[in-house]
């Protein structure tokens, strides 16, 4: 008997898989950006957060069954869609491997491969946006106001290096 390697159930290309964790941090960077713009923090000598810092929070905040209900109502989405939510990042990667082996280089066609992954991951965030409001909506008042206080412990807590002081 030999393993038939190709009948392994469930890894990812390394690939994919660095397409997929690209496409998240895009999500967090843009997701940052317009939670940032709502939340703020303009306590006296505090830094603002930073973008990522704003969207790790929501997540950060969410008990773990929370977490793992929302992950799984995102898989499922995505299973639903069959080939169409598997193809879409498998293509894009396609996509920019040729475009980066091309002989002459055309960075134009990078360009556009850039542009269908960011519309690839704008699609695969409201499909997260969704499954988070969905799950947000279906909390009593008194867990919304527990989650957005742990939303805000989330904040306060400085990540990262500390800032220091310049000497004038």
């Amino acid at each position: 008997m030999t393993e038939d390697k190709d009948n392994k159930p469930g890894g990812l290309r390394p690939g994919l898989r660095a397409l997929l964790i690209g496409s998240l941090a895009l999500n967090l960077v843009i997701g940052g950006l317009m939670a940032g713009a709502v939340l703020g923090n303009k306590q006296a000598g505090d830094r603002p957060p930073r973008e990522g810092d704003v969207l790790g929070a929501y997540t950060r905040a969410l008990t773990k069954e929370d977490r793992r209900e929302i992950g799984r109502s995102i898989r499922e989405y995505h299973r639903e869609q069959g080939d169409e939510g598997k193809l879409g990042p498998r293509k894009v990667l396609e996509d920019m491997l040729i475009a980066l082996r091309a002989e002459p280089f055309d960075a134009e066609a990078v360009e556009a491969v850039f542009a269908s992954q960011a519309d690839l991951a704008v699609a695969r965030r409201a499909i997260a946006q969704q499954v988070w409001i969905d799950h947000v909506s279906q909390m009593t008042a008194d867990e919304r106001a527990a989650y957005a206080d742990r939303i805000v412990e989330a904040l306060s807590k400085r990540r990262g290096p500390p800032v220091r002081n310049k000497a004038d």
